[in-house]
């Protein structure tokens, strides 16, 4: 069981609910609860699907595109630094758009399951194989559609300025992984 916990706190950390979670409030405006609801679940959805295709085939992706591993995590971790400092600033909000399925697609993917979680998830395969890549993936994403789908409450209760402090916090440690990856992925060259 530990085995998954590191993989899943990165997957859990870089789809960063909490942004997810500012973005549904911002795109639905004043909708109910179940259209608020529905935008969650269809979020999700798209989120799950993007990661699941690279979970299952991003190395044949790979191959296909002649990337190294090596390469894709340093770039993966420049993905995530930026990715970091956005959560730490609290800049990475989408443009308002009135298409609800539109806000589904942009909280989905690029929030949810963007390219830092892409390049994660190609190099937690890499690393740790896919069955724990998948079932981390997994429940990072539950946790991911549990929060959003008691946005309204949570927001409500937290409050614009308590969810900014664990956005940042988040950021943080989103930028430690990040200087992580890509020290890791420049040893290869150097050794």
């Amino acid at each position: 069981m530990l085995e998954f916990i590191e993989p899943f706190i990165l997957l859990l950390v870089i789809m960063d609910p909490l942004v997810s979670m500012s973005a549904l409030l911002s795109l639905a405006g004043n909708k109910d609860g179940k259209e608020v609801q529905k935008i969650a679940l269809k979020s999700v959805f798209v989120a799950a699907l993007v990661f699941f295709i690279f979970a299952i085939g991003g190395e044949a992706v790979l191959q296909v595109l002649g990337v190294g591993l090596d390469s894709f995590k340093v770039a993966g971790g420049i993905v995530l630094m930026l990715l970091g400092v956005q959560m730490a600033l609290g800049i990475s909000l989408p443009k308002k758009t009135g298409d609800l399925s539109s806000a589904a697609v942009v909280i989905g993917t690029p929030l949810i399951t963007g390219p830092a979680t892409i390049a994660t998830t190609i190099i937690l395969v890499k690393e740790n194989g896919s069955i724990i890549t998948l079932v981390a993936g997994t429940l990072a994403l539950l946790v991911v559609l549990v929060s959003l789908m008691l946005v309204q409450p949570i927001s409500k209760y937290l409050g614009k300025n308590g969810m900014q402090v664990l956005s940042t916090m988040m950021g943080i440690v989103t930028i430690a992984w990040g200087v992580q990856f890509m020290l890791t992925g420049a040893a290869a060259y150097i050794n």
